[in-house]
Formats: structure tokens, C-alpha cells, sequence
């Protein structure tokens, strides 16, 4: 008898468990804010500036150089959804080309060879020269104070008929529609279905479509036509 109840019991309690488990199955863990972050700057590089919950997903903001960017990620599967520029960031520039070579040439004798910004550092590269000496000039593009002055020598140049003209700037290079697909892919891995080209005043960008067989991924991913940048990532959630 003794027995017998304890099989009872046994068989009970092995029914409420199998009850609980299909009841209230496991749900995977979520993903941490520290590891949205990590993967949105693994993605697109940058640094985080704020990371709130908003409903299954996290509002990731941070900055690159170019601008201020908003990126979704997904609380469950750690996946970006979407990837938004919210601003872009302008060169803090206050001193001119011009200014720029009118203060060189108070710090060096010559005549100007050449001007070259540095967006990075925000600072002028001015190249002063003379028949004998090419000095470097680099200034402040916000102040115009002088932070460095560096000389070489130069060998005097053979007289000429007629002046060399400089070459022309090359235009801002438009990335082809393979070219687009393969930064694409660098988001997903997978086989392109389609890449459209949307000219806008900045440049432009491509649309392209991958979709990965073996992980069943779908995503639309907006990658600018000049910069190549990746500027959002949809994905397709329908399965």
C-alpha cells in the first residue's frame, strides 16, 4: 500500500512539472544595455552616448565623427533593427582658407604653396615656400593660433616656358551598385535580391536588399552612395 502511494505521488508531481513547462515555457534571457552598446560600436564604430529601454528594444544613441546616430536593438535577440542618422555634425571651422594663408605668411616668407584641412584635428596645413625653403605652417581652423612651424629645403626648379597648372580636385566618387552590395553584406552575409539608387542633394544612397537562406535573415540596409557609410539597417521580422 506504502508503495503504491508512493507512485502516486511521483506520477503527480511528474504531471504538474510537465504542466508548468508547457504552461509557462522558458523565454530566452534578454540582452544587457552593456551588450546593445558593444554591438552597435562593433557594427558602426563610434562611442555611446545614452541607452534607454523602449518597449522589446533598446534606444541606443551615439556618436561618430560625422554625426549623431539612433540604433534599435532588438532586447531578445541582441539583433540592430533599425540604424537612423539623427544629426549631422558640421566641421567646427571659424577661420577661412584665406585667413588661413594671411597668418602663414605673417610666420613665413614666400609665396603659398598649398592649403590642406585636417577635419579630424580641425586644424589648416599651410605650405609656404621660397626659393630655397618649404615651410609648414599648422594653425587652428577654430582660433588660427599657430600650434606648430616646420621647414625643409628645396632644390630650385628649373626655369619652364609656361607655368604648370595644378590638377583640378577630383570630384566625390559615387560608389557603384556592386560596390554598394558588398558593404551591404558586411551587415549580412547573404545573397543580394535587389539594390536600388535613390539620388538625394548629399549624394545619394543604395538601397539593398540581402537575405541569408541558411539563418532565414532578411534585411534592408541604406549604404551612401559617396561615403559608403551604413546609414540604417531594417530587418524583416515577418517570420
Amino acid at each position: 500500500m506504502r508503495k503504491w502511494m508512493l507512485m502516486a505521488s511521483a506520477t503527480i508531481l511528474f504531471g504538474v512539472a510537465v504542466l508548468a513547462f508547457v504552461l509557462f515555457p522558458r523565454t530566452s534571457p534578454e540582452v544587457t544595455a552593456d551588450q546593445a552598446n558593444e554591438t552597435v560600436i562593433s557594427l558602426y564604430g563610434g562611442e555611446v552616448e545614452q541607452t534607454t529601454e523602449s518597449g522589446d528594444a533598446y534606444r541606443v544613441e551615439f556618436n561618430r565623427p560625422d554625426g549623431r546616430y539612433l540604433a534599435l536593438v532588438n532586447r531578445q535577440s541582441g539583433q540592430v533593427e533599425t540604424m537612423e542618422l539623427l544629426e549631422k555634425t558640421e566641421a567646427a571651422k571659424e577661420v577661412t582658407e584665406q585667413q588661413a594663408e594671411e597668418i602663414a605668411l605673417e610666420q613665413a616668407t614666400g609665396t603659398i604653396d598649398s592649403v590642406a584641412y585636417n577635419e579630424e584635428r580641425n586644424e589648416y596645413d599651410v605650405k609656404v615656400k621660397e626659393e630655397t625653403q618649404l615651410s609648414t605652417v599648422v594653425l587652428s581652423a577654430a582660433t588660427g593660433e599657430v600650434r606648430k612651424i616646420s621647414q625643409e629645403p628645396v632644390e630650385p626648379s628649373a626655369p619652364v616656358d609656361e607655368p604648370v597648372p595644378e590638377p583640378e580636385p577630383e570630384p566625390d566618387r559615387v560608389i557603384t551598385r556592386d560596390e554598394a552590395i558588398v558593404l551591404a553584406q558586411e551587415t549580412l552575409n547573404g545573397e543580394a535580391q535587389e539594390a536600388e539608387f535613390v539620388q538625394t542633394t548629399d549624394g545619394g544612397y543604395y538601397l539593398v536588399e540581402i537575405e541569408n537562406d541558411q539563418t532565414d535573415q532578411e534585411a534592408t540596409i541604406q549604404i551612401h552612395a559617396i561615403r559608403g557609410d551604413t546609414m540604417s539597417v531594417e530587418w524583416d521580422e515577418d517570420d
